[in-house]
């Protein structure tokens, strides 16, 4: 029988968290309020976490990251265009947790801290991205002449629209059309065939 370990305090906080910043926004939830529904003293809390907004980014990373990673690491380097292809497919499957990210971009506007940490993760997942492009071009997938940071970019931007989308409970499109959509973009990213 496997002893199953008690969650770390830090793991607990961000449970906590992400309890509270959904039931409360952003704005409204109070450390005292986290540090409670942890079960500890705010001390836990600043003992981990330079305050509010560093505790929504980790519950944010703590969430999101797993997901992407483990699909990340599951494929070879031989599969950018299908990869691009699932994360383009993934972006309008529903989810059942109203999205932490989009409560923090709001709160963000008026808290500088927040935003630079939002600045900071965005900038990494376009950088994720670059390099899928790059990748794809060094297999002749993805057309050279493309620019790596535009359709880097280009692809952060349609996944936040996907976000406030789900937010705003819009109905998804259906999945074959959107996947049959995904295709045909990265069609359009493939090099030119040459005709004879």
């Amino acid at each position: 029988m496997s002893a199953v370990s008690a969650p770390s305090t830090r793991e607990r906080l961000i449970a906590a968290a992400i309890e509270v910043f959904r039931s409360d926004g952003y704005e409204g939830a109070r450390v005292q309020d986290v540090a409670r529904a942890a079960g500890m003293t705010t001390g836990a809390i600043y003992a981990n976490y330079r305050g509010k907004a560093d505790l929504l980014f980790d519950a944010i990373a703590d969430r999101t990251d797993t997901e992407l990673d483990s699909l990340l690491e599951s494929t070879t380097a031989h599969e950018t265009r299908e990869l691009l292809g699932v994360l383009g497919d993934r972006l309008v499957q529903p989810r059942r947790e109203p999205p932490l990210l989009l409560e923090a971009i709001v709160a963000a506007r008026r808290d500088g801290t927040l935003r630079e940490l939002l600045h900071e993760r965005l900038g990494a997942r376009e950088e994720l991205v670059a390099r899928l492009v790059d990748q794809g071009k060094r297999e002749s997938s993805i057309d050279a002449e493309l620019d790596t940071a535009v359709l880097a970019r280009f692809c952060v931007t349609v996944a936040l629209g996907a976000l406030v989308a789900r937010a705003l409970e819009l109905d998804p499109p259906a999945p074959e059309e959107w996947h049959s959509l995904i295709a045909r973009l990265l069609d359009a990213c493939a090099p030119a065939r040459e005709t004879a």
